[in-house]
Parts: structure tokens; sequence; C-alpha cells
């Protein structure tokens, strides 16, 4: 086991918050401002840190419909992670909080998306594309 800092292997993890907008003013920035301390304190050094606007769930979590996401790219080591699900556990602002291994690049499309992803996407020319009478189950026999 290394014993300097300098030796310790560190990767980049994605921390995605999602914060109860009842509980918190405005975006949460100043919530924002401490959960980056905290992880600071825990040993991670947070890379770039991201607001992704109040949105509504799929589905409720603990009866809400909607959450502020708050998305953080963090370099530590591997006991980071099981630190900072701990310390948000029981924090009832907090509705969710995950953690995902970052690789770089990953999300270089959600943040720069390229043209041609764009186009791909077009209603108009999903439509030109996908032809009703070529699916197997649709019947015109009714």
């Amino acid at each position: 086991m290394p014993t300097c800092k300098e030796n310790l292997k560190l990767k980049k993890y994605e921390v995605v918050v999602i914060l109860d907008p009842q509980k918190v003013e405005g975006n949460g920035d100043a919530f924002s401002e401490s959960i980056v301390k905290e992880m600071t304190g825990l040993g991670g050094n947070v890379v770039r840190t991201k607001f992704f606007e109040l949105r509504t769930f799929a589905r409720p979590i603990k009866k809400h419909k909607a959450g502020i996401y708050w998305d953080y790219v963090v370099e530590a080591d591997g006991a980071f992670v099981a630190a900072v699900k701990d310390k948000y556990r029981l924090n009832a602002t907090v509705l969710r909080l995950v953690v995902f291994e970052f690789v770089d690049g990953q999300d270089d499309d959600v943040f720069n998306p390229r043209p041609e992803h764009d186009a791909l996407f077009k209603e108009e020319s999903f439509q030109d594309v996908y032809d009703r009478e070529e699916r197997p189950y649709h019947r015109d026999d009714r």
C-alpha cells in the first residue's frame, strides 16, 4: 500500500446529485458549494461542476415529481465513493446520489453536440426512413 499521496492511483468519478427543489433556494447553488467543499474534504479534487435544470421524473422519487440535477466530475481514490455515499445517505435535501466511473470524452455529445447528431434525430428524416408498410405486425384489414 502506498504511503505517499502522490503514489495513489486516482480515478475520475462522475457524481450526479438530485436535490429536492422544495428544500433549496433557487437552483441550489449554495447547497452545491457545500457539496463541493465536502467532496474536497473527503480527498477528492472537483474537476467540473455542471447544473442541469429542474427536471420532471418519469417515476416519483420519495413522492417527489421533479428534482434539481447537479453533475460533478471528481478525481479521487477508491474510498471516496463509499465516503460520499455515506455522507449524503440520510440527507433529506438529496433525493438521489449516484456515482459513475468517468471516462474522458464520454459526454462530449451532451455538452458539445455535433451537427450530424442533430440531423439523425430530426423528425422528418426519421419518418422518411421508417416506412409503416414494412412492419410485419401492421394490418390494414380492419
